[in-house]
């Protein structure tokens, strides 16, 4: 997830794994030799990674290692411009024109359903078995590309969340160095003691808001309703989605508790559309108690982004993981997303395109992606791998290993259906604390139901 874009590209070639490449630029043509089999390649120019200069460097060292093996394949690459919402615009608008049409395409792993609903992706069960990364995916990153049973995407890496506490905010206010907190009320307790003891210093900052999208809602509230009562917010056997839950009460009262107390941060930081991108810098200033964050936050510290450069941030900031609502088996949690691969149907060269995607999910690739994306890698093994860990000491293994205990959005079209109405109710209790849940609950209800059909919702 890119969180600026001013940085000059001073990415270290250390870092890359080709060796060929590390701030070069290679221009596009609007014509390839006849005898060249051409391959599109669709990525996010500004949003996906950490610097739009990442993004480049990684792509054009992926074109120029695939074409050096394969001198008879241009891979032409299509950078897309813009936000998240405009990468999910632009490839909706080239797969609706075969011509325009990405053989390979990245994309966030929640809209891969939308396309592969709509008749748009190739199913990859089959070229799976012959590759020896996927065997090494966890079940819940290979469910997370699975739509009605066949498998139309592959993780490049996934996203985990936990709390980052700043240890001399709590040191001023009396808590632990060491702080594990066993539940929701030992969390809005440390608030509210930051609160007293540092009334500059916003005590809790937690994500909500429509204007970030689904993804707001993966990194916010999903991973408060992954350790509630109840978690459970889609029926897969059934295709129905939940609005009305011991769980989802839970959460939403999370947040009108914490904003009727003034626990949180502002709502215009929270709320705002670039809220994921925007908490990194405030924490070398000590102003933000705790943090429900990604494990992308601390990587942005890197020498190599700067975003700012802060090289003791492991002293400074501790690691907790989210706690459950009461304590409850399994005790911590988290919601993780990902970024995934998908190949077009309309692929004119199938077998090419397998080939580069192959290409594009090798150890030292997928390890880089994962470095400077922000992500955890799709394979257990590497968590531990000197390169990964490194990029950001004392957080990367920590947030890798939530993984397999985390919670994924369904890769169905309708999740970002749901998860808007979860981001309508807990944004109006923010900014209304005085709203009642049960308005809060009946509002979630409205909206899925009005958007989808009423036999489309649940209550638990």
């Amino acid at each position: 997830m890119v969180i600026f874009k001013d940085l000059s590209c001073k990415i270290k070639p250390a870092l890359m794994a080709m060796s060929v490449l590390s701030c070069l630029s290679f221009g596009t043509h609007d014509a390839w030799p006849a005898d060249k089999t051409v391959i599109k390649v669709a990525y996010s120019a500004d949003y996906m990674m950490n610097t739009p200069e990442m993004a480049k460097a990684w792509f054009e060292g992926i074109k120029a290692g695939f074409e050096k093996l394969h001198p008879d394949v241009t891979v032409e690459l299509v950078p897309i411009a813009g936000g998240f919402d405009d990468l999910i615009t632009k490839l909706s608008l080239m797969y609706n024109n075969a011509s325009n049409a990405p053989d390979i395409a990245q994309v966030p792993a929640g809209e891969a359903g939308q396309w592969a609903e709509s008749d748009i992706l190739a199913p990859l069960d089959d070229r799976l078995k012959g590759v020896s990364w996927w065997g090494s995916f966890p079940n819940p990153i290979k469910k997370e590309g699975t739509v009605d049973g066949k498998v139309y995407a592959v993780s490049e890496g996934v996203n985990t969340n936990a709390l980052l506490f700043d240890r001399t905010v709590f040191k001023k206010a009396g808590l632990p160095d060491n702080w594990q907190p066993k539940n929701w009320d030992d969390v809005l307790n440390s608030a509210r003691a930051i609160k007293k003891s540092s009334p500059d210093v916003w005590p809790l900052w937690v994500l909500t808001g429509t204007a970030q999208g689904s993804q707001g809602v993966v990194l916010g509230a999903l991973n408060l309703l992954a350790g509630s009562s109840d978690p459970v917010f889609y029926n897969e056997k059934d295709d129905k989605w939940v609005v009305d839950s011991k769980g989802l009460r839970e959460v939403i009262d999370f947040y009108r508790q914490a904003s009727k107390e003034g626990l949180l941060a502002p709502s215009a930081q929270i709320l705002n559309s670039n809220g994921p991108g925007i908490v990194a810098p405030f924490l070398p200033k000590h102003q933000i108690g705790i943090t429900l964050g990604g494990n992308y936050v601390p990587q942005i510290f890197n020498k190599d982004v700067c975003g700012p450069c802060w090289p003791d941030a492991d002293k400074d900031i501790g690691f907790a993981p989210i706690p459950t609502s009461k304590a409850q088996t399994p005790g911590i949690a988290t919601a993780f997303a990902g970024w995934d691969l998908v190949l077009s149907k309309k692929s004119a060269h199938p077998d090419v395109a397998w080939q580069l995607l192959d290409f594009m999910q090798s150890k030292d690739n997928m390890l880089l992606v994962d470095n400077f994306a922000g992500f955890n890698p799709p394979i257990p093994a590497f968590y531990t791998e000197k390169v990964f860990i490194d990029f950001a000491p004392g957080f990367q293994e920590k947030f890798a290993k939530l993984v397999p205990i985390g919670i994924a959005a369904p890769a169905k079209a309708d999740f970002k259906v749901w998860a808007y109405a979860l981001a309508q109710a807990t944004e109006a209790v923010v900014l209304k604390p005085d709203t009642s849940v049960d308005d809060a609950v009946a509002m979630m209800k409205t909206y899925v139901s009005g958007q989808l059909d009423a036999t489309k919702i649940e209550t638990r």
